[in-house]
């Protein structure tokens, strides 16, 4: 639906006001009065008649190329038509659920604290190795166009099943032989021995550690399925043993924190700076994903105070103004690459186009293909495995392209919501979040756009500190 007034969101810092054109996709820097008046255009406010300098800036903008009041026309992701050959040759990554069992029982874990009934339960359904050899096959015919492949082992818990493990490296390395094949595993590490580390050494496999910080933090949530004790210190002597007799696949451990923004934070962003085990490591961290909880993880004040100090600590870190060493590893991690995930998507543009599709969806299976214990083909992990709705096909029988394409379309449930939306181009709303017990629901996707736009607009005043900090320069 197409508006008399300029398509775009405004900004302020405590330092300048902005702009963000919608059309061009970039921020603009405009004077208080020029703010005021296209901020009160932007919320449909009684706009008094602008002053002369206001007027010629608003001139200079238009000629420019900026505050166009154009919006698309139609809803329709550009690979739309392009699907069988993006299915066929382009997978880049296939991730095997080998097992559906684990040996931790963690808090937040969806598959143990599911408030939804479509979502499985943990249970002792584990990868034949016939299916797991039909998947790496599959994974092979349609990857053609792709150099470098990965293959990751999902679970549950993976090492649970690591002799199918052992088996499927051998059989990839042969079918995917002449390729750049690399293997990624994702554990608890609590079956970490040294003898898995010596066939991790030897087969090219990149390790990801789930630890959540301190022993305290971490068996708070982290807890052995059998007994209920927390796992933190078996982790830390296997990790301890790695080191010593692995030092070299030590050093490329990586580390998946999952952090409770309802406890303080203070004490897991020590653990990555100062312990000799963990302060040269890399690592990701992500908030509770509490998507299929009911119990939402709400941040408590001590730990937005305690974040927010950190992160603050390492926008001057970034400038050159406090000491890195003294930063939090964590937090500048994490806004190190919030910075450039913004910054990749700060590409200046001409204009929106008539027909396209907000930010968010990707073409479902081709960047990191999920296969089920069954066979069932996933968009990737991070779906619920008992919908409908994701299920894209199988192994036997191939994608069912119908539903890859309504995955990959479905802003067009929301479609006059998403023309109209200043977040369009940086929305990061997929299937996952209109999953309704199975099917995809333009409301449950409706009542998530408010904390999108909140996190893109968290993403764009990021974007402007660090510009007006001077560490970016070329928005």
């Amino acid at each position: 639906m197409a508006t008399e007034k300029p398509f775009i969101h405004t900004l302020k810092t405590p330092l300048r006001n902005y702009i963000f054109d919608v059309n061009t996709n970039q921020l603009i820097d405009v004077d208080e009065d020029t703010y005021l008046y296209l901020r009160d255009i932007e919320r449909d406010e009684v706009v008094l008649v602008p002053n002369a300098r206001v007027q010629r800036n608003i001139k200079e903008l238009h000629t420019q190329g900026f505050l166009s009041t154009k919006h698309p026309k139609e809803i329709r992701h550009s690979h739309s038509d392009l699907l069988v050959y993006h299915l066929n040759e382009n997978i880049m990554s296939m991730a095997l659920q080998v097992t559906q069992q684990c040996n931790f029982r963690c808090a937040y874990c969806a598959y143990c604290t599911s408030d939804f009934e479509f979502q499985r339960d943990h249970s002792s359904k584990r990868m034949p190795i016939k299916t797991a050899m039909a998947a790496v096959d599959f994974f092979a015919a349609r990857s053609g166009n792709q150099e470098e492949v990965f293959i990751g082992f999902y679970g549950g818990e993976p090492l649970l099943e690591l002799p199918l493990i052992q088996q499927i490296t051998a059989y990839a390395e042969e079918k995917l032989s002449g390729k750049d094949l690399k293997f990624t595993v994702t554990t608890n590490a609590s079956l970490f021995t040294p003898d898995i580390a010596r066939f991790f050494s030897e087969h090219n496999f990149m390790i990801t550690i789930s630890l959540d910080g301190t022993q305290e933090t971490h068996d708070r949530s982290r807890r052995f399925a059998d007994t209920g004790k927390g796992s933190y210190a078996v982790i830390r002597d296997n990790l301890e043993t790695v080191k010593e007799q692995y030092p070299s696949l030590f050093k490329k451990l990586s580390y998946n924190i999952v952090i409770d923004p309802r406890y303080p934070c203070d004490p897991l962003h020590q653990l990555f700076s100062q312990e000799e085990l963990f302060r040269t490591s890399h690592f990701m961290s992500t908030l509770i994903d509490d998507t299929f909880s009911v119990e939402k993880a709400v941040p408590s004040e001590v730990y937005i105070r305690q974040n927010d100090l950190h992160t603050f600590k390492s926008y001057l870190s970034l400038r050159g103004d406090y000491d890195l060493d003294s930063v939090s590893r964590v937090a500048h991690n994490a806004l190190s690459t919030e910075i450039k995930r913004i910054q990749t998507r700060m590409k200046p543009e001409m204009s929106l186009n008539d027909v396209m599709a907000p930010g968010g969806p990707c073409i479902a299976g081709e960047r990191r293909l999920f296969v089920s214990v069954d066979g069932n083909l996933f968009p990737c992990e991070r779906v619920s495995e008992t919908s409908m709705a994701m299920n894209i096909g199988n192994l036997w029988d191939g994608f069912d392209l119908l539903k890859v394409d309504r995955i990959l379309n479905i802003s067009q449930t929301t479609a006059d919501d998403c023309k109209n939306c200043w977040a369009f181009r940086h929305c990061t709303l997929c299937c996952k979040h209109s999953d309704n017990c199975g099917e995809l629901s333009a409301d449950l996707r409706r009542s998530q756009c408010d904390g999108a736009r909140s996190k893109v607009e968290d993403g764009l005043m990021d974007y402007l500190w660090m510009r007006e900090f001077g560490v970016f320069y070329n928005a």
